[in-house]
Protein backbone atom coordinates (compact mmCIF):
# COMPACT_ATOMS: atom_id res chain seq x y z
CA UNK A 1 0.00 0.00 0.00
CA UNK A 2 1.24 3.55 -0.61
CA UNK A 3 0.79 6.56 1.22
CA UNK A 4 0.82 10.03 0.18
CA UNK A 5 3.35 12.79 1.60
CA UNK A 6 0.66 14.09 4.20
CA UNK A 7 -0.54 10.02 5.13
CA UNK A 8 3.48 9.19 5.59
CA UNK A 9 3.35 12.39 7.54
CA UNK A 10 0.34 11.61 9.63
CA UNK A 11 1.54 8.04 10.23
CA UNK A 12 4.87 9.33 11.35
CA UNK A 13 3.23 11.74 13.57
CA UNK A 14 1.56 9.09 15.15
CA UNK A 15 4.40 6.99 15.96
CA UNK A 16 5.92 9.38 18.30
CA UNK A 17 2.59 10.40 19.87
CA UNK A 18 0.71 8.84 22.98
CA UNK A 19 -2.77 7.68 23.47
CA UNK A 20 -3.56 10.54 24.86
CA UNK A 21 -2.34 12.85 22.59
CA UNK A 22 -5.00 13.52 19.12
CA UNK A 23 -4.11 14.52 16.21
CA UNK A 24 -6.51 16.89 14.68
CA UNK A 25 -7.02 16.26 11.00
CA UNK A 26 -10.11 18.11 9.92
CA UNK A 27 -11.92 21.97 10.58
CA UNK A 28 -14.81 20.02 12.64
CA UNK A 29 -12.53 18.77 14.75
CA UNK A 30 -10.30 22.15 14.67
CA UNK A 31 -13.65 24.21 16.08
CA UNK A 32 -14.37 21.60 18.69
CA UNK A 33 -10.60 22.00 20.38
CA UNK A 34 -11.52 25.60 19.72
CA UNK A 35 -14.70 25.48 21.57
CA UNK A 36 -13.00 23.45 24.32
CA UNK A 37 -10.59 26.00 24.76
CA UNK A 38 -12.72 29.25 25.03
CA UNK A 39 -15.54 26.83 27.05
CA UNK A 40 -16.24 26.30 30.45
CA UNK A 41 -13.06 24.16 32.09
CA UNK A 42 -11.02 22.89 34.93
CA UNK A 43 -7.87 21.83 33.25
CA UNK A 44 -5.46 22.98 30.60
CA UNK A 45 -5.50 22.21 27.49
CA UNK A 46 -2.30 22.09 25.19
CA UNK A 47 -1.61 22.65 21.73
CA UNK A 48 1.33 21.10 19.52
CA UNK A 49 2.40 21.51 16.00
CA UNK A 50 4.98 20.10 13.60
CA UNK A 51 8.53 21.09 14.05
CA UNK A 52 9.35 23.65 11.40
CA UNK A 53 12.06 20.47 9.43
CA UNK A 54 8.55 18.37 9.37
CA UNK A 55 10.15 16.13 11.74
CA UNK A 56 7.44 15.47 13.65
CA UNK A 57 6.14 17.10 16.61
CA UNK A 58 7.72 20.50 18.15
CA UNK A 59 7.85 18.25 20.93
CA UNK A 60 7.09 14.70 21.52
CA UNK A 61 3.85 13.50 23.25
CA UNK A 62 5.25 11.56 25.92
CA UNK A 63 7.23 14.45 27.02
CA UNK A 64 4.66 16.94 26.95
CA UNK A 65 2.42 13.98 29.16
CA UNK A 66 4.62 13.80 31.48
CA UNK A 67 5.27 17.33 32.36
CA UNK A 68 1.44 18.02 32.48
CA UNK A 69 0.15 15.13 34.12
CA UNK A 70 -2.74 12.17 33.08
CA UNK A 71 -6.03 14.04 31.83
CA UNK A 72 -5.20 17.18 30.45
CA UNK A 73 -5.98 17.11 26.51
CA UNK A 74 -2.90 17.59 23.70
CA UNK A 75 -3.55 18.38 20.60
CA UNK A 76 -1.34 18.05 17.43
CA UNK A 77 -2.25 20.46 14.61
CA UNK A 78 -0.04 18.78 11.70
CA UNK A 79 -1.42 20.94 8.52
CA UNK A 80 -0.70 24.27 7.92
CA UNK A 81 -4.05 25.21 7.26
CA UNK A 82 -5.17 23.88 10.40
CA UNK A 83 -2.70 25.98 12.05
CA UNK A 84 -4.02 29.13 10.20
CA UNK A 85 -7.45 27.95 10.99
CA UNK A 86 -6.85 27.98 14.80
CA UNK A 87 -5.76 31.28 14.63
CA UNK A 88 -8.79 33.21 12.67
CA UNK A 89 -11.12 31.41 15.54
CA UNK A 90 -8.81 32.04 18.39
CA UNK A 91 -7.30 35.48 17.17
CA UNK A 92 -3.69 36.11 16.77
CA UNK A 93 -3.45 36.87 20.73
CA UNK A 94 -4.16 33.29 21.80
CA UNK A 95 -2.88 31.39 18.22
CA UNK A 96 -0.55 28.72 18.24
CA UNK A 97 2.22 28.78 15.17
CA UNK A 98 4.20 26.20 13.10
CA UNK A 99 6.99 25.16 15.52
CA UNK A 100 5.67 26.33 18.30
CA UNK A 101 3.69 24.79 21.26
CA UNK A 102 0.92 26.60 23.63
CA UNK A 103 -0.72 26.06 26.58
CA UNK A 104 -4.14 27.54 27.59
CA UNK A 105 -5.33 27.63 30.65
CA UNK A 106 -9.51 27.95 32.02
CA UNK A 107 -10.78 30.85 31.18
CA UNK A 108 -9.42 31.98 27.82
CA UNK A 109 -10.88 34.25 25.89
CA UNK A 110 -10.00 35.77 22.59
CA UNK A 111 -9.30 38.97 24.80
CA UNK A 112 -7.21 37.16 26.86
CA UNK A 113 -4.03 38.45 28.22
CA UNK A 114 -1.63 36.07 26.02
CA UNK A 115 0.75 35.96 28.82
CA UNK A 116 -1.68 34.21 30.72
CA UNK A 117 -1.69 31.40 28.27
CA UNK A 118 2.07 31.26 27.24
CA UNK A 119 3.73 29.59 23.76
CA UNK A 120 7.06 28.49 23.40
CA UNK A 121 8.04 28.59 20.12
CA UNK A 122 11.62 26.20 19.28
CA UNK A 123 14.19 28.45 17.92
CA UNK A 124 16.02 27.47 14.54
CA UNK A 125 18.91 24.13 15.68
CA UNK A 126 17.51 24.52 19.59
CA UNK A 127 17.84 20.93 20.95
CA UNK A 128 14.56 20.09 21.60
CA UNK A 129 15.45 19.14 24.99
CA UNK A 130 16.11 22.85 25.72
CA UNK A 131 12.63 23.57 24.02
CA UNK A 132 11.13 20.85 26.56
CA UNK A 133 12.67 22.93 29.66
CA UNK A 134 11.63 26.33 28.30
CA UNK A 135 7.95 24.72 27.80
CA UNK A 136 7.88 23.34 31.47
CA UNK A 137 9.23 26.50 32.55
CA UNK A 138 6.56 28.50 31.15
CA UNK A 139 3.85 26.12 31.98
CA UNK A 140 4.51 26.06 35.77
CA UNK A 141 4.71 29.59 35.86
CA UNK A 142 1.66 30.77 34.54
CA UNK A 143 -0.84 27.59 36.50
CA UNK A 144 -3.41 29.99 37.78
CA UNK A 145 -2.54 30.05 41.29
CA UNK A 146 1.37 30.97 40.79
CA UNK A 147 0.36 33.99 38.09
CA UNK A 148 -1.67 35.16 41.01
CA UNK A 149 1.23 34.95 43.12
CA UNK A 150 3.41 36.37 40.84
CA UNK A 151 1.03 39.30 39.63
CA UNK A 152 0.65 40.07 43.32
CA UNK A 153 4.38 39.92 43.66
CA UNK A 154 4.75 42.46 40.93
CA UNK A 155 1.84 44.41 41.92
CA UNK A 156 3.56 44.82 45.57
CA UNK A 157 6.60 45.32 44.18
CA UNK A 158 5.45 48.26 41.90
CA UNK A 159 3.34 50.18 44.93
CA UNK A 160 6.78 49.43 47.16
CA UNK A 161 9.06 51.40 44.20
CA UNK A 162 5.73 54.36 43.57
CA UNK A 163 6.51 54.84 47.33
CA UNK A 164 9.98 54.98 47.03
CA UNK A 165 9.90 56.94 44.17
CA UNK A 166 7.79 59.50 45.96
CA UNK A 167 9.42 59.58 49.29
CA UNK A 168 12.57 60.70 46.80
CA UNK A 169 10.54 63.39 45.68
CA UNK A 170 9.82 64.32 49.00
CA UNK A 171 13.60 64.31 49.82
CA UNK A 172 14.55 65.89 47.30
CA UNK A 173 11.90 68.85 47.97
CA UNK A 174 12.83 69.01 51.27
CA UNK A 175 16.67 68.83 50.67
CA UNK A 176 15.69 72.00 48.44
CA UNK A 177 13.71 73.56 51.19
CA UNK A 178 16.67 73.50 53.49
CA UNK A 179 19.29 74.49 51.07
CA UNK A 180 17.08 77.63 50.13
CA UNK A 181 16.83 78.19 53.81
CA UNK A 182 20.71 78.15 54.67
CA UNK A 183 21.14 80.79 51.86
CA UNK A 184 18.44 82.94 53.35
CA UNK A 185 19.73 82.50 56.76
CA UNK A 186 23.02 83.14 55.63
CA UNK A 187 21.35 86.58 53.55
CA UNK A 188 19.77 87.43 56.88
CA UNK A 189 23.12 86.92 58.58
CA UNK A 190 25.40 89.11 56.32
CA UNK A 191 22.45 91.71 56.56
CA UNK A 192 22.19 91.96 60.18
CA UNK A 193 26.20 92.12 60.54
CA UNK A 194 25.70 94.90 58.58
CA UNK A 195 23.36 96.85 59.91
CA UNK A 196 25.61 96.49 63.29
CA UNK A 197 28.83 97.87 61.30
CA UNK A 198 26.14 100.35 60.34
CA UNK A 199 25.04 101.25 63.57
CA UNK A 200 28.47 100.91 65.25
CA UNK A 201 29.50 103.66 62.78
CA UNK A 202 26.83 105.99 63.71
CA UNK A 203 27.05 105.46 67.64
CA UNK A 204 30.54 105.73 67.76
CA UNK A 205 31.77 108.56 64.58
CA UNK A 206 34.79 108.98 66.15
CA UNK A 207 36.09 105.97 66.20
Amino acid sequence: MSFTVDEQLLLGVFDTCDADCTAVESLPQLHRVCAEILGRRDRPVVGLTLSLDMDGPVLACSDVRALVGPGVPIYLIYRDELVDGLRELLGARLAVHRGAARVWWPGATVHSDPGDHPAVLALEGEPRRVTLEEFAMQFDLSRPRVRGQIRLIEDSRAFLEHELTRAHEQSRKVDERLRDAQIECHRMRTRAEAAEARLGIIEHPSD
